[in-house]
């Protein structure tokens, strides 16, 4: 069963809507949107976005980065005493971050104070275990590492500069500083460094394991290494998932992903002459269950090509659990695993750029550019989404064009369909969004 929403509705016909002129557009994205290239300039450490991804830790201490329901397991490993760390961190760690924000990895560091004998990287490798007992390992160690790129370790990892990074993050001082006194942090390190020696790669880092085998550090590598693993993860899913189906009879019934449920979202839009609409709603499987996600799709011609808008609402948010024990959600983080779930076609390769702030019918809404190639069954595409919340109901528009280079002049035309849009007033009195554990 394919997920990409262009190939579930590739035999429905779309019904013709006549739109309303579109009003004058405000500025789009224009920029192409690519998975970071090994020659890209890094970007500052201090700027590196781990949104809401949750944190959690590994039963001996060690701390893990995105949600644990991810099919592909990646380990980094990581000498805090070496520049090399703090180099890898701002042109890979972006790419990692976008593979657990899409769901599709749960990534686990092991910080080693490395061989040089430093005890200030033991001591700054302790205070981002500390860091990781509230959920802040990985913005801590960005924190410092950016010290130690800019100053050296003996500077970045003084015990002032270790107590400004976790002030500076707002951790619990009295709780970080007590887990520095015990032995929690060092237990996690001592686990850390014999993982690493047990490993048939020369003691080298940055040392990045993908599913167990190693990958070259470079973002280019990574995403390749990546997507392989999420497509093989795919495939044995889908034998194993073929091979424990008993057989009730020997005719195949292909499974249609569409639930005939052709409800329009409660809004209005305003579509140029020649666009077309249809509504369904499709079966996926979500990161904690299978569940049905309703859509509208949007398509008619654009300068240089066609245009098409997907809109996923009234679907649940992902919640990531802080410090406090308290649910926070993110519709930008929400729209980037939608993206890959149920809009693009698995098997592409995916793109995404850093969060932006766009607007949809006059209203602010979180997102980014994306772009997606080489896909098995679907041209090449890009564009970008816009996510919000609107009296209570969970609202996504994806706009993209086909061929790929009509973006170049189809954005301002998207982006004013976007402006015509009115969401409807909804009865009250009105139901909390639903959020999914």
């Amino acid at each position: 069963m394919k997920r990409v929403i262009l190939i579930a509705l590739a035999g429905l016909a779309l019904a013709a809507c006549a739109g309303a002129p579109a009003p004058s557009a405000t500025p789009p994205p224009t920029s192409t949107v690519t998975a970071p290239p090994a020659s890209a300039t890094p970007l500052p450490l201090t700027a590196l976005d781990f949104g809401m991804l949750p944190e959690s830790l590994t039963g001996d201490g060690l701390p893990r980065l995105g949600f644990p329901n991810a099919p592909v397991s990646v380990s980094l490993y990581l000498s805090l005493d070496d520049p090399a760390a703090a180099q890898f961190l701002a042109q890979s760690m972006p790419t990692l971050i976008s593979h657990a924000q899409g769901a599709e990895i749960l990534l686990t560091t092991l910080p080693l104070p490395g061989d040089s004998g430093n005890t200030d990287a033991l001591g700054a490798a302790r205070a981002a275990l500390c860091a990781a007992d509230q959920e802040r390992f990985h913005p801590y160690l960005a924190s410092i590492m950016a010290d130690l790129a800019a100053q050296g370790a003996a500077a970045a990892y003084a015990g002032d500069r270790l107590l400004a990074a976790a002030d500076a993050l707002r951790l619990d001082r009295s709780t970080w500083t007590a887990c520095m006194a015990s032995r929690r942090p060092d237990h996690a390190l001592e686990e850390a460094a014999r993982l690493f020696a047990a490993l048939p790669y020369g003691g080298r880092t940055p040392l990045v394991l993908v599913d167990g085998a190693a990958s070259l550090p470079d973002p280019d590598s990574l995403n390749f290494t990546i997507d392989r693993a999420v497509r093989t993860f795919s495939d044995q899913f889908d034998r194993a998932l073929a091979e424990n189906t008993p057989e009730v009879t020997p005719v195949v019934v292909p499974v249609d992903p569409l639930t005939g449920d052709t409800t329009p979202p409660p809004l209005t839009i305003a579509l140029p002459e020649g666009w077309s609409s249809a509504y369904n709603g499709l079966m996926m499987q979500d990161i904690d269950a299978i569940r049905s996600v309703q859509f509208a799709l949007y398509r008619g011609p654009v300068p240089g090509g066609d245009g098409t808008i997907v809109v996923l609402w009234a679907f649940p948010n992902v919640a990531a659990v802080t410090s406090t024990g308290a649910f926070t959600t993110d519709l930008w983080m929400d729209g980037l695993r939608l993206l890959r779930m149920a809009v693009i076609e698995p098997g592409c390769n995916i793109g995404t750029d850093l969060r932006r702030s766009y607007t949809v019918g006059e209203r602010e809404a979180a997102g980014t550019q994306f772009s997606a190639v080489d896909c098995p069954e679907t041209p090449d595409t890009r564009g970008w989404f816009a996510g919000l919340n609107e009296q209570g109901l969970n609202y996504v528009f994806y706009m993209y064009t086909d061929p790929i280079g009509a973006m170049d002049e189809a954005a301002p035309a998207l982006q004013s369909i976007l402006d015509s849009v009115r969401f409807d007033v909804l009865p009250t009195p009105q139901a909390t969004a639903e959020v999914a554990p």
